[in-house]
Protein backbone atom coordinates (compact mmCIF):
# COMPACT_ATOMS: atom_id res chain seq x y z
CA UNK A 1 0.00 0.00 0.00
CA UNK A 2 1.05 3.45 -1.06
CA UNK A 3 -0.59 6.64 0.47
CA UNK A 4 0.57 10.40 -0.83
CA UNK A 5 -0.95 13.21 -1.86
CA UNK A 6 -1.28 13.81 -5.20
CA UNK A 7 0.36 16.56 -6.64
CA UNK A 8 -1.46 19.94 -7.80
CA UNK A 9 -1.37 18.59 -11.30
CA UNK A 10 -2.44 15.00 -10.74
CA UNK A 11 -5.06 16.42 -8.68
CA UNK A 12 -6.70 18.63 -11.17
CA UNK A 13 -6.24 15.16 -13.86
CA UNK A 14 -8.41 13.13 -11.15
CA UNK A 15 -10.67 16.50 -10.70
CA UNK A 16 -11.23 17.02 -14.30
CA UNK A 17 -11.94 12.72 -14.38
CA UNK A 18 -14.69 13.18 -11.95
CA UNK A 19 -16.08 16.48 -13.47
CA UNK A 20 -17.45 14.04 -15.97
CA UNK A 21 -19.15 12.10 -13.78
CA UNK A 22 -23.16 12.88 -13.39
CA UNK A 23 -23.23 11.61 -9.66
CA UNK A 24 -19.94 13.26 -8.87
CA UNK A 25 -22.06 17.11 -9.35
CA UNK A 26 -22.00 17.27 -5.36
CA UNK A 27 -18.09 16.70 -4.77
CA UNK A 28 -17.62 19.26 -7.54
CA UNK A 29 -19.64 21.83 -6.12
CA UNK A 30 -17.28 22.11 -3.14
CA UNK A 31 -13.86 23.85 -3.09
CA UNK A 32 -11.35 20.91 -3.35
CA UNK A 33 -7.66 21.81 -2.15
CA UNK A 34 -5.71 18.51 -2.52
CA UNK A 35 -6.39 14.62 -3.49
CA UNK A 36 -5.24 11.91 -0.60
CA UNK A 37 -4.70 8.61 -2.59
CA UNK A 38 -3.92 5.03 -0.92
CA UNK A 39 -2.98 2.82 -3.56
CA UNK A 40 -3.57 -1.26 -3.50
CA UNK A 41 -2.75 -3.58 -5.77
CA UNK A 42 -5.89 -3.43 -8.04
CA UNK A 43 -7.34 -0.49 -6.51
CA UNK A 44 -7.01 2.83 -5.65
CA UNK A 45 -8.99 4.72 -2.94
CA UNK A 46 -9.34 8.90 -3.13
CA UNK A 47 -10.15 11.09 -0.18
CA UNK A 48 -11.67 13.78 -1.93
CA UNK A 49 -12.91 16.91 0.62
CA UNK A 50 -14.94 14.78 2.75
CA UNK A 51 -15.62 11.77 0.54
CA UNK A 52 -14.37 8.78 0.31
CA UNK A 53 -13.87 7.27 -3.44
CA UNK A 54 -12.65 4.03 -5.04
CA UNK A 55 -10.95 3.15 -8.52
CA UNK A 56 -11.18 -0.14 -10.28
CA UNK A 57 -10.17 0.00 -13.14
CA UNK A 58 -10.70 2.86 -15.41
CA UNK A 59 -14.25 3.03 -13.39
CA UNK A 60 -14.10 5.62 -9.81
CA UNK A 61 -17.11 5.07 -7.32
CA UNK A 62 -17.61 5.87 -3.67
CA UNK A 63 -16.60 3.77 -1.06
CA UNK A 64 -19.78 1.98 0.50
CA UNK A 65 -18.84 3.76 3.91
CA UNK A 66 -21.51 5.99 4.83
CA UNK A 67 -19.99 8.31 7.08
CA UNK A 68 -18.18 9.33 4.57
CA UNK A 69 -20.57 8.97 1.71
CA UNK A 70 -24.00 8.70 2.68
CA UNK A 71 -25.00 11.82 0.37
CA UNK A 72 -23.19 10.21 -2.99
CA UNK A 73 -24.62 6.79 -2.02
CA UNK A 74 -28.47 8.25 -1.66
CA UNK A 75 -28.02 10.31 -5.19
CA UNK A 76 -27.68 6.30 -7.05
CA UNK A 77 -30.37 4.37 -8.13
CA UNK A 78 -30.66 1.31 -6.29
CA UNK A 79 -32.01 -2.29 -6.11
CA UNK A 80 -33.44 -3.52 -3.16
CA UNK A 81 -32.11 -7.43 -2.63
CA UNK A 82 -34.00 -10.28 -0.48
CA UNK A 83 -32.16 -11.14 2.64
CA UNK A 84 -31.01 -14.70 0.95
CA UNK A 85 -29.22 -12.66 -1.51
CA UNK A 86 -27.11 -10.62 0.77
CA UNK A 87 -24.58 -12.77 2.24
CA UNK A 88 -23.64 -14.10 -1.52
CA UNK A 89 -23.51 -10.31 -2.62
CA UNK A 90 -21.01 -9.32 0.54
CA UNK A 91 -18.92 -12.40 -1.00
CA UNK A 92 -19.17 -10.64 -4.43
CA UNK A 93 -21.43 -12.81 -6.74
CA UNK A 94 -23.16 -10.46 -9.05
CA UNK A 95 -26.87 -9.54 -9.25
CA UNK A 96 -29.03 -12.14 -10.29
CA UNK A 97 -32.73 -10.68 -11.14
CA UNK A 98 -34.64 -13.55 -8.53
CA UNK A 99 -33.33 -11.77 -5.20
CA UNK A 100 -34.02 -8.10 -6.88
CA UNK A 101 -37.32 -7.24 -4.60
CA UNK A 102 -37.09 -3.78 -5.66
CA UNK A 103 -35.94 -0.67 -8.15
CA UNK A 104 -35.37 2.92 -6.90
CA UNK A 105 -34.65 5.37 -9.70
CA UNK A 106 -33.57 5.17 -13.33
CA UNK A 107 -31.03 3.99 -14.56
CA UNK A 108 -29.28 2.28 -18.18
CA UNK A 109 -26.79 -0.56 -19.36
CA UNK A 110 -23.78 0.47 -17.73
CA UNK A 111 -24.60 2.95 -14.98
CA UNK A 112 -23.48 2.35 -11.25
CA UNK A 113 -26.02 1.07 -9.39
CA UNK A 114 -25.90 0.91 -5.56
CA UNK A 115 -27.27 -2.47 -3.92
CA UNK A 116 -29.54 -2.30 -0.68
CA UNK A 117 -30.65 -4.83 1.79
CA UNK A 118 -34.61 -5.17 1.86
CA UNK A 119 -34.61 -4.91 5.76
CA UNK A 120 -32.58 -2.15 6.36
CA UNK A 121 -31.54 -0.64 3.21
CA UNK A 122 -28.03 -0.66 4.12
CA UNK A 123 -25.64 -0.16 1.10
CA UNK A 124 -24.18 -4.00 0.40
CA UNK A 125 -22.43 -3.67 -3.17
CA UNK A 126 -21.56 -0.72 -6.05
CA UNK A 127 -22.65 -2.69 -9.13
CA UNK A 128 -22.40 -2.00 -12.69
CA UNK A 129 -25.70 -2.43 -14.45
CA UNK A 130 -25.90 -4.97 -17.18
CA UNK A 131 -28.94 -4.24 -18.49
CA UNK A 132 -31.50 -0.87 -18.55
CA UNK A 133 -34.61 -0.45 -15.70
CA UNK A 134 -37.11 -1.71 -17.93
CA UNK A 135 -35.09 -4.39 -19.55
CA UNK A 136 -34.30 -5.70 -15.99
CA UNK A 137 -38.46 -5.46 -14.87
CA UNK A 138 -39.47 -7.73 -17.49
CA UNK A 139 -36.58 -10.15 -16.56
CA UNK A 140 -37.66 -13.04 -14.38
CA UNK A 141 -34.35 -14.36 -14.42
CA UNK A 142 -30.41 -14.02 -15.00
CA UNK A 143 -27.68 -11.54 -14.20
CA UNK A 144 -28.54 -7.91 -13.96
CA UNK A 145 -25.85 -5.91 -12.29
CA UNK A 146 -21.62 -6.81 -12.02
CA UNK A 147 -20.69 -6.24 -8.76
CA UNK A 148 -17.29 -3.93 -8.61
CA UNK A 149 -17.53 -3.14 -4.83
CA UNK A 150 -18.73 -4.79 -1.78
CA UNK A 151 -18.72 -4.99 1.60
CA UNK A 152 -15.56 -7.04 3.07
CA UNK A 153 -13.87 -6.90 0.29
CA UNK A 154 -10.09 -5.14 -0.21
CA UNK A 155 -11.62 -1.85 -0.49
CA UNK A 156 -14.00 -2.28 2.51
CA UNK A 157 -11.05 -3.75 4.64
CA UNK A 158 -8.41 -1.31 3.61
CA UNK A 159 -10.55 1.86 4.71
CA UNK A 160 -11.25 0.46 7.79
CA UNK A 161 -7.45 -0.80 8.80
CA UNK A 162 -6.48 2.92 7.12
CA UNK A 163 -9.56 4.90 8.65
CA UNK A 164 -6.92 7.18 11.09
CA UNK A 165 -4.44 7.92 8.40
CA UNK A 166 -7.42 8.91 5.85
CA UNK A 167 -8.83 10.86 8.54
CA UNK A 168 -5.93 13.16 8.78
CA UNK A 169 -5.36 13.14 4.74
Amino acid sequence: MRARYLSKRDSMKFLERLSKLNWASEIMGKRIKNVFQLAGEDFKIYKVGEYLLAEVGEIIFPTLHEEYNRELLDSFPSLVVDMGAVPHIARGADIMRPGVRGFRGFFSEGNLLLIRDEKNLRPISISLALKNLEECQAMEKGKIAKNIHHVNDKIWELVLEAKRLLERG
